[in-house]
């Protein structure tokens, strides 16, 4: 080969490295982006208990479905962790029962995220008694709402609006490949109560809190093997 000939192959060479370079680092991202579409992620944001602790706030788990994200009760502090994993809206809520240690963070929750931007009704999902309470909040925040609203910050006036339902043992949400089961569990005196069984992508997960009266062979259990944790 000419040395002209050499010259003009080294930028081809060159040239076609990099494209090789630039198609296999979109390959890569797009693998990336789809694993993470598919990725099924629990984080405990509190495990808490009616008393006040620094060391542990208020029971809540978030789930994370792909981009859909899920909070399941929603205790003390709630809101502050959720900010501290960096998720500022949520998909629904969903709550396990009406003590008030599970559910005290709603308000903070509901009407700070609408503050910070939230444009789309806040979906609530409980036990029977759970739309009456959040109807009940709506009136007991009727004033902020109606400043916010409608006089000082004129923020989107359905990102204030719940949607509320009780639900029963069944699937109480779907959307996609996302799928939520609500089961009924043990709490004492405290009926209905639930656990939840989330199925996203070929992976499960089953959240409900253990009775202290439980004993092998734990009911729950049996009925939710096969699940991821």
């Amino acid at each position: 080969m000419k040395p002209l000939e050499l010259m003009n192959a080294a930028p081809t060479a060159m040239r076609n490295f990099w494209l090789k370079l630039a198609l296999g680092l979109a390959l890569a991202a797009s693998l990336a982006q789809t694993a993470s579409a598919q990725t099924l992620k629990v984080t405990l944001l509190g495990t808490g208990n009616p008393r006040p602790s620094m060391e542990r706030f208020g029971p809540s788990v978030l789930v994370e479905a792909g981009q859909q994200k899920l909070l399941f009760d929603c205790g003390r502090g709630a809101l502050q962790r959720l900010y501290q994993v960096k998720v500022e809206q949520i998909d629904g809520l969903f709550l396990t029962h009406l003590h008030s240690d599970h559910i005290v963070g709603i308000p903070d929750l509901w009407l700070t995220s609408w503050i910070m931007g939230r444009k789309i009704p806040l979906r609530v999902s409980g036990p029977v008694g759970t739309r009456r309470m959040m109807s009940r909040l709506e009136q007991a925040y009727s004033f902020d709402i109606h400043m916010r609203r409608d006089v000082d910050e004129n923020l989107p006036p359905h990102g204030v609006e719940i949607q509320a339902k009780d639900v029963h043992q069944s699937i109480v949400y779907q959307n996609g490949d996302l799928k939520v089961t609500a089961f009924e569990v043990d709490h004492g005196l405290l009926k209905p109560a639930f656990g939840y069984r989330i199925d996203y992508a070929g992976h499960s997960v089953v959240l409900f809190r253990r009775h202290p009266l439980f004993r092998e062979p734990d009911p729950v259990c049996a009925r939710n093997r096969c699940v991821d944790s």
